[in-house]
C-alpha cells in the first residue's frame, strides 16, 4: 500500500522487519517433538480409528450395493 511521502518500505526494512520477528519469537517452542515414541492410545481411541476406516473404506461400496439393489428391483419390475 502506498501512504505518500516517504512512508513506503524497501526491500532492507522489510528485512530488518523480519529479523525483529525472528527474535522476538521463540522458536524452542515450535520445534521438531520426538517422533520416535507413538502415543499411547485407549480402547476408545483404537475404536474411533476403526470406526473412521470402515467408514472411510466400506460405506462407498454399501451405498453402491444398495443403489445395485434398487436398480436390479427396477429392472426386474419394469422389464
Amino acid at each position: 500500500m502506498y501512504f505518500g511521502g516517504n512512508d513506503k518500505l524497501s526491500f532492507d526494512d522489510e528485512r530488518i522487519e523480519d529479523e525483529e520477528i525472528q527474535q522476538a519469537v521463540d522458536w524452542r517452542h515450535y520445534g521438531d517433538h520426538d517422533q520416535s515414541t507413538s502415543p499411547d492410545l485407549e480402547g476408545k481411541d483404537i475404536l474411533a480409528i476403526f470406526i473412521a476406516s470402515i467408514q472411510t473404506i466400506f460405506l462407498p461400496l454399501v451405498i453402491l450395493a444398495i443403489f445395485m439393489f434398487v436398480i436390479g428391483i427396477l429392472f426386474g419390475t419394469f422389464f
